[in-house]
């Protein structure tokens, strides 16, 4: 299967059922990273709005970067990296607040599995596992910051289908409705570039699998 054709699987997949329980190990992982670029770009000089933009343009450089590396031979060892790293924060949280979390079973599979398909070298299962956790970025963008304001506008913030994706009551996006007068669907063009460009241009020429 081509590299884009995988990309685009997962992403959906992972926008469908971004809050169930097996593609938590790829939800915790973006928040992750949105928690640390939080930290980075919460400056206290710095506007609310600027904070917000600043974290979505660093997603998308690591989206970017990610996305790069899948065509280096450092690819099969993306899903180990993105799971060590995961665990060993997950850990720091668990040790700090003295308890385990639901998710803290998945995130201990996610970590067993990527190590698993490194020692027998499946490489297939690798690429689609490394690519859940990169793609995990976008969905995050697109989940956050651009569904909850287009669901509003399409009257779905209420109802099954609301319930299903489990929106949060305040989306980094909301800190934006009214900027320059303009509504939040407008300013939730930015995040869904930030997300979709990097992967229409660099989810090509990397492994088939």
């Amino acid at each position: 299967m081509k590299s884009e054709t995988r990309a685009w699987i997962i992403f959906v997949l992972l926008l469908i059922f971004w809050r169930t329980l097996p593609v938590s190990p790829f939800n915790y992982f973006a928040g992750m990273i949105r928690d640390w670029f939080d930290l980075v770009a919460g400056q206290p000089f710095l506007p609310p709005v600027w904070q917000v933009l600043i974290s979505f343009l660093m997603i998308s450089l690591l989206l970017t970067a990610l996305l790069l590396v899948g065509r280096t031979r450092s690819r099969l060892y993306l899903a180990g990296i993105c799971a060590l790293a995961e665990m060993a924060h997950h850990l720091v949280v668990c040790i700090k607040t003295n308890q385990i979390y639901a998710v803290s079973p998945a995130i201990a599979i996610g970590l067993a599995l990527a190590l698993l398909f490194l020692i027998i070298k499946a490489k297939s299962p690798g690429l689609w596992l490394s690519d859940a956790f990169v793609l995990a970025l976008p969905a995050w963008l697109i989940h956050d910051s651009v569904l909850p304001p287009l669901f509003r506008l399409l009257g779905l913030d209420k109802g099954s289908v609301a319930d299903w994706f489990l929106f949060t009551d305040s989306p980094m996006i909301a800190i934006m409705d009214d900027r320059l007068g303009l509504p939040t669907i407008v300013w939730s063009i930015i995040p869904l570039a930030l997300a979709a460009l990097p992967m229409i241009f660099f989810t090509r020429k990397r492994m088939k699998g």
